[in-house]
């Protein structure tokens, strides 16, 4: 195991996962809420108070990794993480992934925590697999022989329920949770019905047709994402979920990744 204290940071299009490693074990986590237009200050106040929680202190820090999907946040992140522990942030990207085979026309348009999630995988002895990151998107992707293979993009859970509130005028937002019974008897049932046993179906199609593709029906299929726990305990087309899977990817970057990137601390974030 190797030994070292590792800060990670994912930044999320709906929220934004900060972790801390002791070795390749989490010692503490949070969940917030990400904010398009934060500035590195901002960023700065937030990771600071979570540190207070925590019995890590900053200059314990060994190591810090950053997997974003919001470009804009990019800038913020690497500028405050810096000044905090003045160490340079190894920033995940398609230059930045431990050599990681990468199956795209434009490797640079693979989404960081997509390539995080195989690289986990890849240091666990994995060559083939299907990952299944359930967020505001939801990302099928596939490993192959080691290597990041591609995969498909739907909308998640969380953005079906924006869209069909926001375009049906009579259909008003409700708490998702899986309901009683498939058939619903009131309105808010309905729309629950429809989005997780509708996501389940979906799902696990979609699984089937990729092993089915892949010409191998033992692929393991690993879920995670913040709908992850959710939909994986009612389907038996997940063999595993991990909720650290994304941290684990960017830990790895964090300590053996050559792409670290320094910001200047004057000037503004834009």
């Amino acid at each position: 195991m190797t030994k070292g204290v590792i800060l990670v940071v994912d930044v999320g299009n709906s929220h934004t996962v900060v972790g801390i490693f002791r070795g390749d074990k989490v010692v503490d986590h949070w969940r917030l809420t990400t904010r398009p237009n934060t500035t590195s200050d901002e960023v700065l106040n937030r990771v600071s108070g979570l540190l207070r929680f925590s019995e890590i202190k900053p200059n314990q820090i060994t190591h810090v990794g950053l997997s974003t999907v919001v470009p804009s946040q990019e800038r913020p992140w690497i500028k405050a993480l810096t000044f905090l522990f003045d160490k340079p942030v190894q920033v995940v990207s398609s230059d930045n992934c431990l050599q990681l085979p990468i199956a795209y026309l434009n490797p640079s348009m693979a989404g960081s925590d997509r390539l995080c999630n195989v690289i986990a995988l890849r240091e666990r002895g994995y060559t083939d697999a299907i990952i299944v990151d359930m967020g505001t998107a939801t990302t099928f992707d596939v490993m192959k022989d080691g290597g990041f293979a591609g995969g498909l993009i739907i909308p998640g859970i969380s953005a079906s329920l924006d869209v069909l509130t926001e375009k049906a005028a009579r259909l008003l937002p409700v708490t998702i949770e899986w309901p009683e019974n498939l058939i619903a008897n009131n309105t808010d049932d309905a729309i629950r019905s429809g989005l997780l046993f509708g996501f389940k179906a979906e799902l696990e199609s979609i699984v089937a047709l990729i092993k089915k593709e892949f010409t191998k029906e033992n692929i393991p299929v690993f879920a995670t994402g913040g709908w992850g726990k959710t939909i994986a305990r009612r389907t038996e087309c997940i063999d595993t979920y991990d909720p650290y899977l994304t941290l684990n990817g960017i830990r790895l970057v964090a300590l053996y990744g050559e792409g670290a990137v320094v910001v200047d601390e004057e000037g503004d974030d834009e």
